[in-house]
């Protein structure tokens, strides 16, 4: 009896390094990008600054760095997200995600560190007023935004944490303008930004507003 010949078998490889290499330069680069954006939207504005002088910057092509962001108002948003998100302010204060912690997020935007941040959302503002692209991007985070905020005061009035009462839709658009507002203490109010009292009185406020209890 003739035995079959087994085919030997064959064994995945794991993720080599020249992969692993790769997937950290994209990452890297979408870094540099995100930084260079960054510093230059805030000294030239949206305007001024060009997406083949922001690839300049971050040291790749101008046409490369449409694989990581397809427009130049999809990079400012991305921006302004990532600088809020990123701040050691955030990281401390809004970790939570619950109720309680909007009070507290909302009383970032009194701080002096959050200055790049309240420039570059302007910013944002500014340029949707001109760009049709930009105003969709930012109707739909602020959608997004919108959303967040009632789903998280619906689940803590069920949690018993904020008055059922309250319609959370209303609440929530309504905590959205007051941040708005803020960022432009750098115009109205410059001499508050770091101020103690203002940022409690900030907090306190919010606190009333979306009916914590």
């Amino acid at each position: 009896m003739i035995r079959k010949r087994q085919k030997p078998r064959v064994k995945k490889r794991p993720r080599s390094s020249a992969q692993a290499h790769g997937v950290e330069a994209i990452d890297s680069t979408r870094e540099r990008i995100l930084a260079s954006a960054a510093r230059l939207f805030a000294e030239h504005g949206f305007d001024g600054s060009s997406m083949p002088a922001i690839a300049k910057a971050s040291g790749i092509t101008a046409g490369a760095i449409y694989k990581h962001f397809r427009s130049k108002g999809e990079l400012l948003l991305e921006v302004v997200r990532r600088s809020f998100v990123s701040t050691p302010l955030f990281i401390q204060n809004g970790a939570s995600g619950t109720a309680a912690a909007l009070p507290r997020l909302a009383s970032l935007y009194t701080e002096p560190e959050l200055k790049l941040v309240r420039q570059l959302s302007i910013e944002v503002h500014s340029a949707a007023s001109k760009d049709a692209e930009i105003r969709k991007l930012l109707a739909r985070s602020n959608a997004v935004l919108i959303q967040h905020v009632r789903d998280t005061i619906t689940m803590a009035q069920r949690e018993g944490q904020i008055e059922t009462e309250l319609n959370p839709d209303f609440a929530a658009r309504l905590f959205c303008i007051f941040v708005m507002g803020l960022l432009h203490m750098d115009t109205l109010l410059p001499n508050m930004i770091g101020d103690k009292l203002w940022r409690d009185f900030v907090r306190e406020r919010v606190a009333t507003l979306i009916g914590l209890r």
